[in-house]
C-alpha cells in the first residue's frame, strides 16, 4: 500500500474535498462448502471534476480457475456530487451476473429537481430527502462524515436501491486492529443491520473500507484491501 504517496496528496485536496480520488484493489473472499476462500478480485475507482460531481465505480470478479465453483460478476457505478460536505447522489448503476445469467440489472435515476427517484425507466418514488444515497456512494458519505465526526456513534442515511429508499445506520463497534500485507493497522469497524455489511476504516487512509463484509442469502463476501493509489 502507498502510504508515502498517500500522505503527500491528502494534502493537496484537503482544501477542497474530505476525501480525494484514488484507485483500490481488493481480495475478494467467499464462504462456501470448503471454507473461506479467495476466489477473486475487486476494484475501485473514484474520479472526481471540476464542478464537485465525482464518479465512483466497482467491479467484482471471480477468478477462472473458480468459475465452475462459483462464477460471480458484480459492477456498479454512482454518479452524484459532493457539496459542502454533503453527499447527493444523481445515478446508480448496478449489474449481478451469477454463472452466465444476470441476477440484478438496475437503474436508479434521482432527480432532484422534480422529486423523485425512478428505477429502470418504470417504477418511481418520491423523496422526502434531497440527501439520497446508494449502497456504493454510502462509503463516500461515511468518510466524509468520519473526516467531521470521528468520534461519533451512529451515522444515518436514506439508502436508495431497486425497493426503494430505506434509512439505515452505520453503528461504530469499536477500534480493531487490523493486519493487511503484513502491516497492522488500527482501524475502526462499524456495521449496519439493515445492509448488512460491516467495514473497517482508518484515518491514516482517509477512511476508505479496509474491509468489507457483506451477507447475502447464500454466501458472505469479504473484501480485503490489497492495493492503495490515490491519484
Amino acid at each position: 500500500m502507498k502510504k508515502i504517496i498517500f500522505i503527500l496528496l491528502s494534502l493537496v485536496f484537503t482544501n477542497s474535498f474530505a476525501i480525494s480520488p484514488y484507485e483500490a484493489t481488493y481480495a475478494l473472499h467467499a464462504s462456501t462448502n470448503l471454507g473461506s476462500l479467495k476466489v477473486g478480485n475487486a476494484d475501485f475507482k473514484l474520479d472526481f471534476n471540476g464542478n464537485n460531481e465525482f464518479t465512483f465505480s466497482s467491479q467484482s470478479y471471480t477468478d477462472s480457475i473458480w468459475k465452475k465453483l462459483y462464477d460471480f460478476k458484480r459492477y456498479e457505478t454512482s454518479i452524484g456530487s459532493l457539496t459542502n460536505n454533503k453527499i447527493n447522489g444523481k445515478l446508480y448503476d448496478i449489474v449481478e451476473i451469477e454463472k452466465d445469467e444476470v441476477t440484478k440489472n438496475n437503474k436508479i435515476l434521482i432527480d432532484h429537481k422534480e422529486g423523485f427517484a425512478i428505477l429502470n425507466n418504470s417504477k418511481k418514488w418520491e423523496m422526502q430527502s434531497n440527501l439520497i444515497v446508494d449502497e456504493l456512494n454510502v462509503y463516500i458519505a461515511l468518510a466524509v462524515n468520519l473526516h467531521k465526526n470521528p468520534d461519533q456513534k451512529e451515522f444515518s442515511y436514506n439508502v436508495i436501491d431497486e425497493k426503494g429508499i430505506e434509512l439505515i445506520n452505520f453503528i461504530t463497534l469499536g477500534e480493531e486492529t487490523i493486519t493487511i500485507e503484513n502491516v497492522k493497522i488500527n482501524s475502526i469497524k462499524l456495521r449496519s443491520p439493515e445492509l448488512k455489511i460491516s467495514i473497517n476504516v482508518s484515518k491514516k487512509y482517509d477512511y476508505i473500507p479496509l474491509i468489507i463484509e457483506r451477507s447475502s442469502v447464500s454466501t458472505r463476501f469479504r473484501l480485503v484491501l490489497n492495493e492503495y493509489d490515490p491519484t
